[in-house]
């Protein structure tokens, strides 16, 4: 079935076409947050926030825009609440444990880990624009109307973290 055939019929109240979105989208959205806060239980509840307020605003929806980035500006205007709530009310953080299973395994676990500690350490609005650029494959058009911005200012906030990371791993 089509996507806009799913999207349609969840509009009209049909809770399987509502469920097949959310398992469609539901590991970007998880992926983008985790990418953003790298909390594996803090990104679940984000998540499961996300679908919560996409059911109930998806008789909003229309189709002028991909589903896609109407889903994610719910996300990224649910980060951006995040991350205030969490400047005013700090949580503890959360210990992940990766035990590899093998030495090829913890030395994937370990670039990953890395590459992970080196956007953690970026601006939140550079490590947002590269996660939705890199790792959701949006353009820099899409996530303009994800994220209100400018496309030239994103374009220069994924710029300019991208010359951070290559500075942090020794790059030119």
């Amino acid at each position: 079935m089509m996507e806009c055939d799913l999207i349609l019929q969840a509009q009209n109240g049909n809770t399987e076409a509502m469920n097949r979105l959310i398992i469609h989208y539901y590991p970007m959205v998880f992926a983008f947050f985790y990418r953003n806060t790298n909390q594996y239980h803090q990104s679940k509840d984000l998540t499961q926030e996300v679908f919560i307020k996409m059911v109930v605003a998806i008789s909003k929806y229309r189709p002028q825009s991909k589903f896609k980035s109407w889903l994610f500006t719910i996300a990224s205007n649910h980060l951006k609440n995040y991350y205030r709530s969490r400047s005013r009310h700090p949580e503890p953080a959360e210990l992940e444990e990766n035990i590899p299973a093998s030495f090829d395994e913890a030395e994937e676990i370990a670039v990953r880990n890395d590459i992970r500690d080196a956007l953690l350490e970026l601006p939140r609005e550079q490590k947002e624009v590269i996660i939705l650029h890199y790792y959701q494959e949006f353009s820099f058009r899409e996530i303009a109307e994800i994220t209100g911005e400018n496309e030239s200012t994103l374009k220069a906030r994924a710029r300019y973290g991208l010359n951070k990371l290559r500075s942090k791993w020794g790059g030119s």
